[in-house]
């Protein structure tokens, strides 16, 4: 026979445990506490590896020689780093074309509009045709136009555009655009190649032409002439740390900053400057606000 104490006994231990502080942490919701706080480093000299957490890397631009060992200690690991330079790209044109910019059926306009397609096309995840190596995303901005001896100049990016070459940045960007352009009847002429440097493309049709300009952006980093940066991938990267044991110049650490989510596998790509900045966490979107709103809760109460 049951006795009343054996029925009421486990739910008054239940109704215990309702007001006591929980031993599990709601994450992202709620802040999860970290043993290690500093950032995991390696003595190339002393051959001392120091104990830290391995998170986000952090690239000193101003050690940082190009020299490329991080990216070969990665390869046959997880192939998440990539050496690139960074570029800016450039449409140029005479008066009378650039008059004819933003009218409809405009061969000029056209041809902008293509290639200006091609950078932003190239952000989705949709598009990206499984390249792996995406970068940041590209500000298309036609407006600002500098007024030159010969016509106009407008810069097509406001941020630089990072790529492993020229050749890499067609392949990804103007491939399609220009494929295209022929397409449709235009003439695209390779008018300069000096690869990685400089590349210079004719785009013309019925009269009117549109010179595109492809230019290594010089960083004036006293110790990295060539202005060639690791860029890594984290949607590969597994923070073995290899990359920075091979770094012989202290140019590479990694961060406890482990939040590294996205909603878009181009924004697990960190290009060099976003490696040198500050701790760039990006928590995963809460999609449940009761969750939120107990966390607060009971960050609040203790």
């Amino acid at each position: 026979m049951v006795t009343l104490k054996e029925v009421l006994g486990p739910l008054w231990t239940a109704a215990k445990h309702v007001f006591a502080k929980p031993y599990t942490f709601k994450y992202p919701y709620e802040r999860v506490p970290s043993a290690l706080q500093e950032n995991y480093r390696y003595d190339p000299k002393a051959g001392i590896a120091y104990p830290g957490s391995k998170g986000r890397h952090l690239l000193r631009l101003d050690k940082c020689t190009g020299c490329s060992l991080c990216d070969i200690a990665c390869q046959n690991i997880a192939e998440a780093i990539t050496m690139v330079y960074a570029y800016d790209v450039f449409l140029e044109m005479a008066e009378s074309a650039y008059a004819e910019l933003g009218k409809r059926g405009s061969p000029v306009t056209r041809a902008v509009d293509l290639i200006a397609e091609g950078f932003t096309r190239y952000l989705s995840d949709e598009y990206r045709g499984g390249f792996s190596h995406p970068i940041l995303p590209v500000m298309v901005d036609l407006k600002a136009a500098t007024k030159t001896q010969s016509g106009y100049s407008v810069r097509l990016n406001a941020d630089a555009v990072w790529a492993h070459g020229l050749d890499r940045l067609v392949v990804n960007y103007l491939e399609d655009p220009f494929r295209a352009l022929i397409s449709e009847g235009y003439e695209v002429r390779l008018v300069k190649d000096e690869s990685p440097d400089r590349a210079v493309y004719e785009l013309s049709k019925d009269g009117s032409s549109v010179t595109l300009r492809v230019e290594k952006r010089n960083l004036n980093i006293p110790v990295n002439k060539k202005s060639y940066f690791p860029s890594v991938d984290y949607g590969r990267c597994v923070f073995c740390g290899f990359c920075v044991d091979a770094c012989p110049f202290y140019a590479l650490e990694m961060t406890p900053d482990f939040e590294l989510s996205s909603t878009s596998r181009v924004g697990l790509v960190y290009n060099p400057v976003a490696l040198a900045g500050p701790k760039i966490s990006t928590n995963p979107p809460s999609i449940n606000p009761i969750d939120a709103i107990m966390g607060w809760l009971r960050r609040k109460l203790g």
